[in-house]
């Protein structure tokens, strides 16, 4: 089992001509628009196609997939190849994406969520919290010194275990986070492990169902992709009871 995260700015130089047409999806056929804000939309379909490329190629499989992208009832993106899985997100100028590759193909079903939240403006967090988080949590959340951080590290980590099955935010009530003991539990996902961050631009969040202790980071610059490390994780159980670690 590989896991592989990459992400890059928009803004950013990317070669996307080096994508054969193929490869492409319909909507990255279509034509250039020119309302700034579907233009911002736009760019970001062809960062996150182009990491996705990108990674697929590190990992040593077949870039045919990109060819046979499907799309679930939700709209959630995937492989029709069960072992193999992606996730992408993006937020303000930055998009993030992560690929799960099992190499036993047999009875493997792999599961990858992400999401990334770059913040800009303030927001009322406490309030936001009352609509989907506990009574525990908001305690919690009461007493962390960082309230910016402490809410996105809330948000994202539910987030990306919904994200794994391609479900919305509408269900953020039923991820049930125990920050003290850094454990997720949520029906819409599998056993696994969730991790977060705040060392990136962004805040960032991801979940699989495997370990994430050997996942490979990257950052993409103007000479490729750049491995990278985080060094300032927070790692959860997700899905598991103490009697499981």
């Amino acid at each position: 089992m590989s896991i592989f995260i990459a992400w890059g700015n928009v803004h950013q130089s990317y070669p996307f001509e080096q994508i054969p047409t193929a490869l492409l999806t319909p909507k990255l056929r279509q034509a250039r628009p020119e309302q700034q804000r579907l233009l911002q939309r736009y760019r970001c379909r062809w960062v996150a196609h182009f990491l996705l490329w990108e990674l697929v190629k590190t990992a040593k499989i077949s870039t045919a997939l990109l060819s046979q992208i499907a799309y679930s009832q939700s709209q959630r993106p995937y492989f029709p190849t069960p072992n193999i899985d992606f996730n992408i997100s993006h937020s303000g100028n930055w998009v993030a994406v992560m690929l799960k590759v099992d190499e036993k193909k047999e009875g493997i079903q792999s599961a990858v969520g992400i999401d990334i939240e770059f913040p800009q403006k303030a927001r009322d967090y406490a309030a936001l919290l009352g609509h989907f988080a506990a009574e525990q949590e908001q305690q919690w959340f009461a007493k962390q010194p960082d309230k910016k951080t402490a809410f996105y590290r809330i948000w994202c980590l539910r987030e990306a275990l919904l994200k794994s099955q391609g479900v919305g935010i509408v269900k953020l009530s039923e991820v049930d986070h125990q920050a003290d003991s850094q454990q997720l539990f949520s029906a819409y996902c599998p056993q696994g492990e969730a991790l977060f961050t705040e060392e990136l631009p962004f805040y960032f969040a991801a979940f699989a169902n495997e370990t994430l202790a050997t996942a490979h980071y990257f950052y993409w610059n103007d000479k490729g992709l750049i491995p990278t490390e985080l060094k300032q994780k927070i790692c959860y159980k997700v899905n598991r009871t103490l009697t499981d670690f």
